[in-house]
């Protein structure tokens, strides 16, 4: 199997190369630029350059591809780079799209998250009701996009939502710093509860969505432990060696971070990838606290 991954030096995509490579499956990543290229060798992959807003980059890097991983992403900062981050994610699966289609790609996984959903007091499957915001939306367009150009008999499109995704980089990462140095807080009594993946468990299941994800279908990718978000705080503190952080009331976290993340910061999101798990994905760490404990060396 020949596998191109859009966004291979990103947080996600790195996991994706190393899972699909472990697999055997030669895999392709597109990268902005060649001095992101040796992440991606190192990971196992061959490199190409590109972008997913340019489509003559995609038709060359997709010759002969089985499939297409699509975590290409920018994160929003100010008005233009809000307005790239949304291009990337959704213009970029239509541009992906187009070039599935002209190269004959079998199919293409569209990398989302679980901050679609709406806050719930219950446990989120794949049909519960949905409310992007934030960032989000930008991920469930590109959800929106994808699937709508799923057909029976031609390109298959498969969604993951992944839940918070923890591993050296991305958010983790900086919430590891702040609890060190003393400037990370908790918004309210924290009790919600959050669901956790590694970084590692999540690379496996895209690669295992790559070969047998059922077409048309969301996945949702998180271990099997929700936890209390000051349970899960207080547990990387005590890594640390430091206190548990104090906590600012919802106002003060709207104030400091809008009303987007704020909300997402206080939702419940307990979810279940029972749908994932039945395609035969176990993850090598049942939860949080064996995944970190393996990932201590590294973050140190």
């Amino acid at each position: 199997m020949k596998v191109l991954v859009a966004g291979a030096a990103g947080f996600l995509g790195l996991a994706a190369v190393r899972a699909l490579t472990d697999q055997g499956a030669e895999v392709i990543g597109l990268v902005r630029s060649a001095a992101q290229g040796p992440l991606v060798t190192a990971a196992g992959g061959a490199v190409a350059i590109g972008d997913v807003l340019e489509p003559a980059t995609l038709e060359r890097a997709s010759i002969g591809c089985d499939g297409i991983v699509h975590l290409a992403a920018t994160h929003p900062g100010a008005e233009a780079a809000a307005d790239r981050a949304y291009e990337v994610r959704v213009e970029g699966t239509r541009n992906l799209i187009r070039a599935a289609r002209s190269r004959g790609v079998r199919r293409i996984v569209i990398g989302s998250g679980y901050w679609v959903y709406r806050s719930d007091p219950g446990v989120i499957s794949e049909d519960s009701p949905l409310d992007p915001r934030g960032e989000s939306r930008n991920n469930f367009e590109a959800e929106r996009a994808g699937l709508a150009a799923n057909s029976v008999g031609g390109l298959e499109v498969v969604v993951a939502r992944p839940g918070m995704v923890y591993g050296d980089g991305a958010w983790f990462r900086s919430t590891w710093d702040a609890i060190g140095m003393g400037s990370y807080r908790l918004v309210g009594d924290a009790t919600n509860h959050w669901s956790f993946v590694s970084r590692v468990d999540t690379g496996a299941a895209f690669a295992l969505l790559v070969a047998r994800g059922r077409p048309g279908e969301v996945y949702n990718v998180v271990d099997g432990h929700p936890t209390p978000w000051r349970e899960f705080i207080a547990f990387v503190a005590s890594c640390r060696q430091r206190p548990l952080p104090e906590s600012v009331t919802f106002e003060e976290a709207v104030l400091e971070n809008g009303p987007d993340v704020a909300y997402h910061l206080v939702a419940n999101r307990a979810a279940s990838a029972k749908k994932l798990e039945a395609l035969g994905w176990v993850p090598r760490y049942p939860s949080f606290r064996e995944g970190l404990a393996e990932l201590l060396p590294e973050l140190r």
